[in-house]
């Protein structure tokens, strides 16, 4: 009997250990976030939010600081080929000719327009969408997986829409910080990270924007990136799983130093 209670005392004091374990990493938590509460209502009464507030929220910055890609439309189908002309010139009474002249119509409808994709700071990348091999973390110290791509910039600096969308999500990430989440359509999703808490007025829940528009501001709300230089934390969601954005913006490189 002395062993068994030897054991159970042994057992009651590494689930003791263990609790307190637990809650000194919850104390330690709140602290650190706490003080990055801090900073950033330091960094905002430096920094006033009307630097972005000025733009109205939808006011692009110079074209020639941002790195635009046009992507074509298909327009293969909608040209009509040669067997659809050739009876229209021949064969009068023949019913082709009218199947022919209804298909310009198709040229004008928007979705022969060009779609615009834009870098959303004038950033070097700092670290790059690595979902298939760890990256190493220099806040946590270890190595993960990154679900986007780091963009260099400075607190601040305006944060522009990457395509035409709708503006789908607006909150405050416990591990990343203030987010933007704008829906692009077709499945496609933008999602801007470690932002200003502060937004744009006109940044709101269900606001139609244009690639381009200045949306946010780089922050640094981003709890578990703290340790990085500042930067805009930016991943693209293709009907809901995570895609690099190289596969649409191509290579980033900074415009400017």
């Amino acid at each position: 009997m002395t062993d068994n209670e030897d054991i159970e005392e042994i057992k009651q004091e590494k689930a003791a250990k263990i609790v307190y374990i637990a809650l000194t990493a919850v104390i330690v938590l709140t602290m650190i976030i706490s003080v990055v509460s801090a900073v950033n209502r330091r960094n905002r009464a430096k920094t006033p939010p009307a630097e972005v507030t000025e733009s109205d929220g939808t006011s692009a910055p110079d074209q020639g600081m941002l790195p635009q890609i046009t992507v074509p439309a298909d327009t293969s189908r909608q040209q009509p080929g040669p067997q659809e002309t050739k009876p229209a010139q021949t064969e009068p009474a023949h019913t082709e000719p009218a199947q022919s002249a209804a298909e310009p119509q198709e040229q004008d409808e928007p979705a022969s327009a060009e779609r615009i994709f834009v870098v959303p700071v004038n950033g070097s990348v700092i670290k790059d969408y690595t979902m298939d091999m760890p990256a190493y973390s220099v806040t946590m110290n270890d190595y993960r997986v990154h679900n986007g791509m780091d963009l260099r910039a400075y607190p601040g600096d305006p944060v522009c829409a990457f395509a035409d969308g709708v503006v789908a999500q607006i909150y405050f990430d416990p591990m990343m910080g203030q987010t933007v989440v704008i829906d692009h359509g077709k499945g496609l999703q933008s999602v801007y990270q470690n932002l200003q808490v502060t937004l744009p007025d006109k940044t709101e829940v269900g606001a139609a924007v244009s690639a381009g528009d200045v949306i946010a501001a780089v922050g640094e709300t981003s709890l578990i990136e703290c340790a990085e230089v500042t930067h805009l934390h930016f991943s693209l969601k293709k009907d809901g799983a995570f895609v690099s954005p190289s596969d649409y913006l191509g290579p980033v490189y900074a415009t400017e130093e």
